[in-house]
């Protein structure tokens, strides 16, 4: 039997901690982050306060009356603090505290979390997305240390979140090239993941979790033409 989710975060704490540490001018809540002045890019990046555990944090809410397990959910989103960590509706919040899953489909023009996405990307690719085109690939910057089985480390990491497609490597670098199976838990995970560093509590490293342009892996490319080939014959099957 599922159990009700817990709050993330006390109520009395949100204003005073779901904010990082100011490095703009105007605070955006559902960006969570500061805009404006002159600590932009990844200079500005802060380590995130809070961070979700997907093993304690997930548990049933007032949206699982709409979204129950089995079945397919049309009409109710993931919620976003949920998947940063500080949500403090518990059992009480109107959004669904879990990964989405294959069940869940979304409008394509909105991204798992309910937010309207963009006929382009970004052009540093942060944000929401584009609905002009399916990614489930996430760009990983701001890796600390490449030393070790890096690729299993990360792939432990971002499994919690959903399904992996693949993990690719640019050690040069300190990157790394995240691809889901699905694209919602895509999105869960780059909300979920971006400011964290691998190991929780580690300030040291700050991930700096983007869309990705193109993930260059000879499996990846592969990948997406395997995913073009059955999208082409899911709309054909839908047409019988």
């Amino acid at each position: 039997k599922r159990r009700a989710a817990r709050c993330q975060l006390d109520p009395s704490l949100v204003i005073e901690n779901s904010k990082p540490d100011q490095t703009g001018q105007t605070f955006n809540i559902w960006y969570n982050k500061w805009t404006g002045g002159e600590n932009n890019g990844r200079a500005g990046l802060v380590h995130a306060k809070h961070r979700c555990n997907i093993k304690l944090d997930t548990g049933y809410t007032k949206a699982d009356k709409y979204a129950k397990d089995g079945q397919i959910n049309r009409t109710k989103y993931i919620c976003l603090y949920f998947a940063r960590g500080y949500c403090c509706n518990g059992k009480n919040c109107d959004y669904l505290h879990r990964i989405p899953t294959k069940l869940d489909i979304f409008t394509p023009t909105v991204d798992c979390f309910g937010r309207e996405r963009f006929l382009d990307y970004r052009d540093d690719m942060s944000g929401i997305g584009s609905f002009g085109k399916v990614n489930k690939t996430l760009y990983v910057g701001g890796i600390a240390s490449m030393s070790g089985n890096i690729e299993l480390k990360i792939s432990k990491v971002f499994e919690e979140f959903g399904d992996l497609a693949c993990v690719n490597i640019l050690s040069g670098k300190n990157v790394a090239f995240v691809s889901y199976k699905l694209e919602s838990q895509a999105q869960f995970a780059k909300e979920a993941m971006y400011c964290q560093s691998l190991e929780p509590g580690n300030e040291a490293e700050i991930l700096n979790i983007r869309w990705a342009n193109e993930d260059p892996s000879f499996r990846a490319k592969k990948r997406l033409r395997d995913d073009e080939e059955e999208m082409t014959m899911e709309a054909a099957r839908s047409l019988l």
